[in-house]
């Protein structure tokens, strides 16, 4: 018998509708939530704060790792910026300015002692020398200009005084570029924030996690970030890029007068008399065919026009064109921002009347003069700002030439070869060796005479260095490898001022900085059989900021803890170097653990604990293998000492 059943009330039926759609959405939820706990989704601030120091200030640092998410379409090759430190709160008679770009800002591909930042702050120094100038770069590698609009944001929270911005090389080829591996530029800038948000979210970021390859190692960041290879002179593109950055810039500079921020924005240069179009062909070549003619009979007026027509006319663009190149003068007025033209300053300073060789190194990236004068074209600009920041002209004038800058910061023939090597990896790239194939010889040449000029034992090491993958960022440095072989052939007086360079061609709070402090101090200890009460001083500095990075996890290889321990050696700290040196031991494999054995034997030997001494040496004795030899050393001065001269080790 059937019976009637009677419908579902119409709030009952509301409320089941409600909870069916919203399960998905709980359960979506449930998956997003557990996945931010696991480290997916978000995005990690460009500068962050490290931690809190003893005298209460906190140590800030500029994060490498920030710009990873905006990659993709390529995630495990991003690029990256340089990991820099600074205090906060701003330390009192500071002035503060940040440099805001791409690799060409970051000083790409010199050290970081001679990039753009380190030339601007030694200028910045002579002309107020009674303040203290920091110069901090945030160039970030291989990004558009849209990331830097979030770079820019967090940028303000950390008290700068001026923002330098040197933006425009990346529109086509970038991460958000309108031809990148991802092509995300081609959207509109107002949907670019709501794509950037979506790929925020931890689903996606696992997903696309799953499904994306490990990048080819044989393959340069530059080759890997090309989404679509021609792009034709008329092609809509070239537009979208001249607007992404025109709007991504204007909204940059907002957010620095939005601070109360002064800016100085910049054009950025390339080159255009040197290099031949990227691409294939056509009427680029042919323009760059007139150019040269026009070059060689002197004709300024006509070799300029149809140099650029044919960076212009390049169906590869790698080097920002006309139109962006406006677009940054548009940006700049707009906000009544103060302009530095680069671009127009590089083509005076050039024979050609178009930017060549001797400014820049490769494409877009600036050759040390380029660095220098770009700092020095800024410092100038720096004339038109307000009187905090304000420069005077007649300090402007009374500043030194490039190459004295160079010297003072510390140009050297091996980050010359350095430099030489970096881009001739970039010119054996196939694109553009095949379109500049001279420019390849060029620098092959040029590490060919550098490595005949090398002895065997240094050009070994430089060949080790050259072992490690190119990439934009940051390998070790050549100078500290150099200078490890000069301190094992005895030569400390040609190693420390090596040592020294290497100190400043990494970050401070780093296992490499401490590395490096360590062994200039041994070297000055060698040379002079003692250490100044400012060598010591140093070292003093350098534990502390080891103990930091110990004290919040940082150190992940045992290399800082070593180098604590034997820091607090030089200092003549003996017993202050246990703990560091023992916690060190547990954690190194191969030389490494050999050398820091070494140092905790004679730290034992030092305190009169002469049984821990013996036990590293008969341990060793059994286990070193090819490092035998250093243990036998251990126990022969081990037998000088009268305790053991009764009982000497047992030979293994």
């Amino acid at each position: 018998m059937n019976q009637h059943v009677a419908p579902l009330p119409r709030w009952k039926r509301a409320i089941f509708m409600v909870v069916t759609l919203a399960l998905p959405l709980v359960a979506l939820g449930l998956v997003e939530g557990g996945l931010r706990l696991a480290g997916w989704g978000g995005y990690p601030p460009f500068l962050r704060i490290a931690g809190s120091l003893p005298s209460g200030q906190q140590v800030a640092l500029v994060e490498p790792a920030a710009s990873k998410p905006y990659f993709f379409a390529n995630p495990t090759r991003p690029g990256y910026a340089e990991e820099t430190n600074f205090l906060m709160p701003k330390p009192p008679g500071t002035v503060r300015v940040f440099i805001v770009g791409e690799s060409a800002a970051k000083g790409y591909p010199q050290p970081r002692n001679l990039s753009l930042a380190a030339f601007l702050q030694a200028m910045l120094s002579d002309v107020w020398p009674d303040r203290r100038v920091e110069v901090i770069s945030l160039g970030t590698t291989a990004v558009a200009s849209f990331p830097l609009v979030y770079l820019v944001r967090d940028a303000v929270r950390f008290e700068p005084d001026l923002v330098v911005f040197y933006v425009g090389n990346n529109e086509f080829f970038g991460a958000y570029g309108v031809a990148s591996i991802n092509a995300s530029g081609t959207t509109p800038t107002w949907a670019l924030p709501l794509m950037r948000q979506a790929r925020g979210l931890a689903i996606v970021q696992a997903l696309e996690g799953l499904v994306h390859r490990k990048a080819d190692e044989s393959r340069t960041l530059m080759e890997q970030m090309v989404g679509q290879t021609m792009i034709p002179a008329d092609s809509p593109l070239r537009a979208a890029a001249a607007r992404n950055l025109e709007t991504h810039l204007t909204q940059m500079l907002a957010t620095v007068a939005k601070a109360g921020v002064p800016a100085v924005v910049c054009t950025t240069a390339s080159n255009e008399a040197g290099l031949h179009p990227l691409g294939e062909g056509g009427p680029a070549a042919e323009a760059f065919a007139r150019a040269e003619a026009a070059a060689a009979a002197g004709d300024r007026t006509a070799a300029r026009a149809a140099f650029l027509a044919a960076r212009d006319q390049d169906t590869m663009p790698w080097r920002p064109t006309s139109a962006t190149e406006e677009a940054i003068r548009r940006a700049a007025a707009g906000t009544r921002a103060t302009l530095c033209d680069v671009a127009e300053r590089f083509r005076s300073l050039s024979t050609e009347a178009a930017t060549s060789w001797d400014l820049l190194d490769d494409h877009v990236h600036l050759s040390l003069r380029g660095q220098a004068e770009v700092a020095r074209a800024v410092v100038e600009a720096m004339e038109e700002l307000p009187a905090e920041v304000r420069v005077e002209a007649d300090r402007v004038a009374g500043l030194a030439d490039w190459q004295a800058y160079a010297e003072q910061l510390g140009s050297n023939d091996y980050d010359a070869y350095r430099v030489h090597h970096t881009l001739r990896t970039l010119f054996s790239v196939p694109f553009m060796k095949r379109s500049n194939p001279e420019a390849f010889r060029r620098f092959q040449a040029e590490c060919e005479r550098a490595e005949r000029a090398m002895p065997p034992a240094i050009l070994e090491a430089a060949r080790e260095w050259q072992t490690f993958r190119p990439h934009a960022g940051g390998l070790r440095p050549l100078t500290g490898m150099v200078a490890r072989v000069l301190l094992r052939e005895n030569k400390p007086a040609d190693a420390e001022p090596l040592y020294e360079l290497a100190q400043r061609q990494v970050p401070d709070y780093t296992s490499w900085y401490l590395e490096y402090v360590y062994f200039t101090l041994a070297c000055r200890e060698r040379i002079h059989s003692t250490l100044t009460e400012a060598d010591r001083d140093d070292a003093a500095a350098a534990i502390a900021q080891g103990e930091f990075l110990l004290q919040r996890g940082f150190s992940e290889t045992g290399l800082t803890e070593r180098y604590v321990g034997r820091l607090h050696q030089l200092r003549g700290e003996w017993q202050a170097s246990l703990r560091p040196l023992m916690a060190a031991r547990s954690r190194l494999q191969g030389s490494d653990l050999v050398a820091c054995e070494q140092a905790l034997f004679e730290a034992y030997r030092r305190t009169g604990d002469l049984t821990a001494a013996r036990g590293i040496v008969e341990q060793g004795l059994r286990h070193a293998g090819q490092f035998k030899p250093a243990y036998q050393a251990m126990a022969a001065a081990l037998e000088q000492i009268p305790y053991f001269q009764a009982a000497p080790v047992p030979a293994q």
